[in-house]
């Protein structure tokens, strides 16, 4: 089994400012990139005028992609139910 890294899901005050936040894990998925551990990514990105950016590469095991997904899916909406 690889080797997973699990980023914890937390409901964040509306007023707060998420810009650094954003940058520091897009570099650190970079730096794990640049490691050569990636095969595949998806990233999905919105703005302040709630305009959606994604972009994905799947270079093998689609359905690891979706499962990936899937969880992601499952781990966010908790998180948004248990914040409240």
């Amino acid at each position: 089994m690889s080797d997973l890294k699990v980023v914890p899901f937390k409901k964040n005050d509306d007023s707060e400012w998420h810009n650094q936040e954003v940058i520091r894990l897009l570099e650190e998925a970079l730096e794990y990139a640049k490691q050569g551990n990636c095969q595949s990514m998806a990233i999905l990105m919105i703005d302040s005028n709630h305009d959606v950016m994604d972009c994905w590469h799947n270079g093998n095991f689609p359905y690891q992609m979706v499962g990936a997904l899937e969880s992601l899916k499952t781990d966010f909406i908790r998180a948004c139910i248990e914040g409240r």
